[in-house]
């Protein structure tokens, strides 16, 4: 089922009022890296892998909700209703490894033509950069977040930020424990920031748990993806 459209006239029990989209077209080629041992075994589990199709289901469901707002008047008053469209470019299921993890979120973020395999802050002041892109402008990893010893993706994460959003994810928590009656969720470790000009954030393994976070948090990630397009 869809979930309530995002509207910037309601509010949760905390007074959060998710930002409409920003005015115009905001195009965003997702990458979702699911982070499980059992998932990338090859037993795995009988069921394959859920994280990773519950994360894009519940972008696709969000992403229509907030255009249904915009069309309805909810959008930047500047401009109009804006409108987002979401393309899932990139799928990948990794063990909980430092390396693999760090490895596929610096693929994903590598501008395109770049020769120079990075995508890092120095790299965007390089003549051409501007007319260059990663592969993925955001990039959601789901599943190693707690506080097992190998539950490793925001120490992962983190190494390969070129600045982190310490606020964001840990705020998003606290929201996720107060609409969906999951305190638990107040545990996550989860991180998130930029790295060149791609925004990563960590989502919990749990199907569930990671539907309720896109449910809050993408208003949010449309706006920092919109924001590092345009700077």
């Amino acid at each position: 089922a869809k979930p309530s459209a995002p509207s910037s006239s309601s509010s949760s029990s905390s007074g959060y009022i998710p930002p409409p989209p920003p005015s115009g077209i905001t195009s965003i080629r997702v990458g979702i890296l699911t982070v499980s041992d059992r998932a990338s075994s090859a037993g795995g589990y009988e069921t394959g892998d859920l994280g990773g199709p519950a994360v894009e289901n519940a972008l696709k469901s969000v992403a229509s909700a907030m255009n249904d707002v915009a069309a309805g008047g909810g959008g930047d008053k500047k401009g109009g209703g804006g409108r987002v469209k979401i393309e899932v470019a990139e799928r990948a299921v990794v063990p909980d490894e430092s390396d693999e993890i760090g490895a596929a979120l610096t693929e994903w973020s590598t501008l395109t033509s770049s020769s120079s395999g990075g995508s890092s802050l120095s790299s965007l002041s390089s003549p051409g950069a501007r007319h260059r892109r990663p592969r993925c402008d955001l990039i959601l990893t789901t599943g190693g977040t707690g506080f097992a010893p190998r539950d490793v993706t925001p120490e992962a994460t983190l190494a390969v930020l070129d600045r982190e959003s310490r606020g964001l994810m840990p705020w998003v928590s606290s929201e996720c424990a107060s609409r969906y009656g999951q305190p638990l969720a107040s545990l996550s470790r989860a991180a998130a920031g930029v790295r060149g000009r791609t925004v990563l954030a960590n989502l919990p393994g749990n199907p569930a748990g990671a539907k309720q976070v896109v449910e809050v948090a993408l208003p949010l990630l449309v706006r920092a993806v919109r924001d590092v397009q345009e700077n």
